[in-house]
């Protein structure tokens, strides 16, 4: 989905050789990498603060409703 997104041209995006303030083993590098070689990423739920996160649901709407959620 996310080669589709970036294909679109609907939004902007860069790739950046360096990961400037990222752990080289955080769950974002550590998917990032999966994603890159064609392997799906770990969805499970992070032990700690990540700055990935998985947010499950049945359209566009529902998933933007979830990410801007406030407690």
């Amino acid at each position: 989905m996310l080669a589709d997104v970036i294909s679109s041209g609907r939004g902007q995006w860069c790739a950046s050789p360096k990961y400037s303030g990222r752990r080289p083993k955080s769950q974002i590098i550590v998917n990032a990498h999966r994603i890159n070689q064609g392997s799906i990423p770990d969805l499970s739920p992070p032990e700690a603060e990540s700055g990935f996160y998985f947010v499950q649901a049945d359209d566009p709407e529902m998933a933007v409703g979830r990410i801007i959620e406030t407690p």
